[in-house]
């Protein structure tokens, strides 16, 4: 057995133990910052139920921007801008696709994060951005909702879907969509007991932002939660990998260099015998 071989085997192991320790460190790193940012879930999904509340309360309005009712739709996709987080970002792109196959009155994308605009690019991309923020701020969802209304107003939209990282549990994130635009009196209860000051139109128009800027903050940052525990998830997997790999190649690499001394112990025996 060459010792050329037991050289590439060697290169071999010293190349995955790297890798494992670039994975590891992204585990690590993943797991960090969702301990840091968790804690601020509870928080976020509660001001989103209230403002849901508020707006099921308060008297629908009929002729508004957020209850107009055409044609024409846009769907908004939410996905990292990182990469190593095992299939999550593609399925984003792979429902928002599936998403547009089934409208008729199509418009365009607003695609949100790079591995979105990547995997988009060659469809109907209306606005992008990449890079936007780290962690996701009220601040963030604000813009992007104002955004999304220049958007409608400009190509005529009157729909709006968000395709976002529904966040199922630690080891299960999955894509969703979620009808944003128009709010529909179907889904909202008014309570006749109340009046209501100024008059209804300015209480319905400030329910309802507070309402589309919940969802949007809750999207963005359920998102971000599945992308970390995706990324978590397939470090892990890769760093556990690695380590069988290692092991493989160790247990060949012994193989070979018993198998090589044994070869040259008996080359080392038939000259002897030979002189």
């Amino acid at each position: 057995m060459s010792r050329g071989n037991l050289r590439a085997i060697k290169r071999r192991i010293a190349s995955t133990e790297s890798t494992m320790q670039i994975t590891r460190a992204m585990q690590m790193v993943a797991a960090a910052r969702l301990n840091k940012i968790q804690r601020q879930w509870k928080g976020i999904k509660d001001y989103s139920n209230y403002a849901e509340r508020i707006l099921k309360k308060v008297p629908f309005v009929e002729e508004s921007f957020y209850t107009q009712n055409s044609e024409g739709s846009l769907i908004f996709v939410i996905t990292p801008d990182m990469g190593l987080a095992g299939s999550f970002p593609s399925d984003l792109v792979k429902e928002a696709l599936r998403v547009k196959s089934k409208l008729e009155d199509f418009k365009g994308y607003f695609a949100l994060g790079a591995k979105g605009y990547s995997g988009l690019k060659s469809e109907t991309v209306l606005e992008k951005e990449i890079n936007l923020f780290d962690i996701p701020k009220v601040d963030n969802a604000e813009y992007l909702l104002d955004i999304i209304f220049q958007i409608m107003e400009n190509k005529g939209i009157s729909k709006v879907k968000v395709v976002y990282g529904e966040l199922k549990n630690a080891l299960i994130q999955l894509p969703k969509t979620y009808d944003l635009l128009p709010i529909t009196k179907d889904k909202f209860e008014i309570d006749a007991r109340y009046e209501y000051e100024p008059e209804e139109e300015k209480v319905f128009e400030d329910a309802a932002y507070q309402y589309l800027l919940s969802k949007m903050y809750l999207f963005l940052f359920e998102t971000k939660l599945s992308e970390l525990h995706a990324r978590q998830n397939a470090m892990k997997n890769a760093t556990d990998n690695a380590h069988d790999l290692i092991e493989e190649l160790n247990l060949e690499y012994n193989k070979q260099r018993q198998a090589s001394i044994t070869q040259e112990l008996i080359e080392i025996v038939n000259g002897a015998n030979m002189q």
